[in-house]
């Protein structure tokens, strides 16, 4: 390409190719899933989506409500992927459980990894909530909508240490 002393193109421009093999490349590379290209994405992708939805929707969690559980809480028709005993705590609020650490250190390093997956998962449409956070939850809230999201460290009666989810509708 020849450049004009007015910083202008010339008529003798000659056409830019991007070579084939670069072209064959990068046409590869935007047709490959994310996980393809290094940046895995959470198992539970799909269906963090689909209950964001339900949050933002006028019928709220309605569908996906299960059957009535001990005290106020109850099943749910919508589990996350590597998820445990996720389910409803009245209407509005929807909790699942990690898997078990043998450490307070190993389940907040975990809390970081998903807090970091869910935000990826959102791609940009949800933020952290620093100046509502502590030193073992992290919150997050959409850029736009009632919800939000709580990751809790806690323990279990067996002493093993859980991150727990929790999503539930601001009023």
């Amino acid at each position: 390409m020849v450049l004009s002393g007015q910083g202008g193109l010339t008529a003798k421009t000659k056409r830019m190719r991007t070579p084939r093999p670069l072209a064959f490349a990068l046409a590869t590379a935007a047709a490959l899933p994310v996980e393809a290209m290094g940046q895995a994405s959470a198992s539970y992708c799909a269906q963090l989506k689909e209950l964001n939805n339900y949050a933002m929707s006028s019928g709220r969690f309605a569908p996906i409500l299960g059957q009535a559980k001990e005290g106020n809480y109850r099943q749910t028709r919508l589990a996350l992927t590597g998820w445990n005993n996720c389910a409803f705590y009245g209407a509005t609020t929807y909790t699942c459980d990690s898997g078990e650490f043998g450490s307070h250190e190993e389940a907040a390093q975990a809390q970081q990894r998903i807090a970091k997956e869910i935000l990826d998962c959102f791609a940009g449409t949800w933020q952290e909530a620093n100046e509502q956070m502590g030193p073992d939850f992290v919150v997050l809230h959409p850029k736009l909508g009632p919800a939000s999201i709580t990751l809790n460290l806690d323990e279990t009666a067996d002493n093993a240490h859980i991150v727990r989810f929790i999503m539930f509708l601001r009023r």
